[in-house]
């Protein structure tokens, strides 16, 4: 009984996560700012949520789009992504409503194992992305060992730290760009400066399109 009760819970998160992971793809139409700091086709795997195929840079590129079409096509996905939103908040409540009634069937005992269990895929996945990350990173920037090693450190740093103040009272804005800052300073110590300034690029390219 308590692996069918996994199975459903498990499914809840699956269908919640996959929902707010389309609410929150990065804009299909890179800015001009972004460009021209860095070849997009170069960032990171985690950058690249849409094909070149299908991008919409390239679609009104080879249709030759006039001034209304355009500004029509700007209107169109802004308004799809609104709506992407919306659904992602609204398959969060129905998430949240489904992992409650869930746990209220279960014993206390069942609830802790449930918790130990859904901490450890939460770790799971958390390791794994790092390492992607840093293996972009390494393939990028030509990393060392020892440089890939002291990134790696400076991400684990930044995480634990990021897990000791959630929930806690304060301008949670304030208190992931100061722990940004002091992330890149750590990583700043083990690149060489083109190296440091080219990650900057990249960081900020990812984060202005998510």
């Amino acid at each position: 009984m308590m692996k069918i009760w996994i199975l459903i819970f498990s499914t809840a998160l699956f269908v919640g996560g996959t929902c707010l992971g389309v609410a929150l793809q990065p804009k299909l139409v890179p800015t001009a700012k972004a460009e021209s700091k860095i070849d997009s086709s170069s960032a990171p795997a985690w950058g690249q949520h849409h094909s070149r195929e299908i991008s919409v840079h390239r679609f009104v590129s080879e249709l030759d789009l006039k001034g209304e079409q355009d500004r029509e096509l700007d209107v169109i996905l802004s308004d799809s992504q609104e709506e992407m939103q919306a659904l992602g908040r609204a398959m969060r409540a129905s998430q949240d409503k489904t992992r409650e009634r869930i746990v209220s069937l279960l014993t206390p005992e069942q609830k802790t194992k449930l918790d130990a269990l859904m901490a450890a895929e939460r770790q799971k996945r958390s390791d794994a992305e790092l390492a992607k990350t840093v293996g972009s990173y390494t393939r990028i920037l030509k990393l060392s060992d020892d440089q890939a090693k002291g990134m790696r450190d400076a991400l684990e740093k930044a995480r634990s730290r990021r897990r000791e103040l959630y929930g806690k009272a304060g301008d949670h804005q304030e208190i992931r760009k100061a722990l940004r800052e002091e992330q890149n300073k750590s990583i700043e110590k083990a690149f060489t400066p083109e190296q440091y300034q080219r990650y900057l690029e990249i960081s900020e390219l990812d984060r202005s399109d998510r």
